[in-house]
């Protein structure tokens, strides 16, 4: 039953006792039995009115029960909108600038919580990208031994590139554990000093079989020759495998290939340039963007699902750096990473 329901049930009621003791009172000879008749009429219009205008007056309080009411069930379904219009009474209007802050909050709140599942999925959808990369070196590099590709005096050294791979994997899938199971809000890795030559021969064994198929030169150059840097291991060989694979992946076989890394006293600037299908001038933008693929990769024969560009660019972020492109169409690409050496 409403609010007015209660109040017309309250007067009415209040009406009914104030008659009934009046039909008593003269029943007693209380009260004159001349005067019985206008002193019912007057209770009776006095009550009606003052029942009228109470309702009058809790008009506002019921219009602004029904929209805080409306404003609660909005609440109850995601809508996070704030209530202006409640005036009166002022108990109300204080009432509604309380809820209004608990709206903002609530909706912070929640977008904080969908922000974090979001990034949750995406820090997901790259470690399960990372992956796929020594899981398939490993698997090329195992049917090239048993199909006789690989000579028996160089089966140690890819079998220390398997083990390397595996080291990479397991540590991919540790991160990828710890992120499902919510103990990780950011990849954080360790600082080391780092080689730089190294870390590029490190990140071509993972493509040793390949190159070798394929026929393809890799151009290296490194200067000074014995440039090192502080920065995260793992993270530098992510990105750099990233842009190799893109490099391999969107150029012919028998192309070559040229890595080239300048240490300066403020950056480090590693270069990866292919001689490929290059990118349209227009697309160069939009390469970065969470599962944009360039018109032209979408075959069958290059496949992916526009995630290894994205990731480079999250993970320099992260090692306060960036990813730039050149390309021309039909040329080829160059990718460098750029990485701040000096806080």
């Amino acid at each position: 039953m409403k609010l007015k329901y209660f109040i017309l049930i309250g007067y009415l009621t209040s009406t009914l006792i104030i008659l009934l003791s009046l039909i008593w009172a003269v029943n007693r000879m209380l009260i004159p039995e001349k005067g019985e008749i206008f002193i019912l009429l007057t209770t009776l219009v006095a009550s009606l009115v003052g029942a009228f205008v109470s309702l009058m007056l809790m008009r506002r309080v019921f219009t602004s029960l029904e929209k805080l009411s409306n404003h609660i069930e909005g609440i109850s379904k995601n809508h996070f909108e704030t209530i202006d219009d409640v005036r009166s009474p002022l108990e109300f209007q204080e009432f509604a600038q309380t809820l209004n802050t608990m709206t903002v909050k609530l909706e912070d709140s929640f977008q904080s919580l969908e922000n974090s599942e979001k990034e949750k999925n995406i820090m997901i959808a790259q470690l399960s990208h990372d992956i796929k990369t020594p899981i398939t070196s490993i698997q090329a590099t195992v049917e090239g031994m048993l199909d006789g590709l690989i000579l028996e005096n160089e089966r140690d050294y890819y079998l220390k590139t398997i083990r390397r791979q595996t080291d990479r994997l397991n540590k991919l899938v540790e991160s990828l554990n710890n992120v499902t199971l919510n103990t990780l809000e950011r990849e954080e890795g360790s600082l080391q000093a780092i080689f730089i030559d190294k870390l590029l021969i490190d990140t071509l064994s993972e493509f040793q079989l390949k190159l070798d198929q394929e026929g393809r030169e890799v151009d290296i150059q490194v200067e000074p020759a014995s440039a090192k840097i502080i920065s995260d291991y793992d993270k530098l060989l992510r990105i750099l495998v990233n842009l190799v694979s893109n490099a391999l992946k969107y150029s012919p076989s028998g192309s070559p290939l040229q890595i080239h890394a300048v240490l300066t006293d403020d950056q480090l600037k590693i270069t990866v340039k292919d001689h490929g299908q290059g990118i349209p001038k227009e697309e160069l933008h939009q390469i970065f963007k969470l599962l944009y693929r360039v018109e032209s990769s979408r075959n069958m024969s290059t496949g992916g699902y526009g995630l290894g560009l994205y990731i480079a660019q999250e993970l320099a972020h992260q090692l306060n750096g960036q990813i730039t492109v050149q390309s021309e169409l039909g040329q080829g690409s160059a990718f460098s990473l750029i990485l701040r050496t000096r806080n």
